[in-house]
């Protein structure tokens, strides 16, 4: 089953992004490219509305990946 992301609201797009960034800098953090400092730091630079669900969930892609 295929989903066209074009239909989905402003909102959940925007959301989806989010998770994609968050699992970008799970990514570099496997990788050794980044460390968690600079990326709370970047998390924290966000809008307060955002930075919970990104700190969750880059812990959460951070768990899949390094387990």
């Amino acid at each position: 089953m295929s989903y066209n992301l074009c239909n989905l609201s402003r909102h959940d797009k925007y959301q989806i992004q989010l998770e994609y960034e968050a699992s970008f800098w799970a990514y570099q953090i496997k990788r050794g490219k980044n460390s968690r400092e600079a990326i709370y730091d970047a998390i924290n630079q966000r809008p307060m509305s955002e930075q919970a669900m990104l700190k969750e969930k880059f812990e959460f892609y951070l768990g899949l990946m390094l387990a």
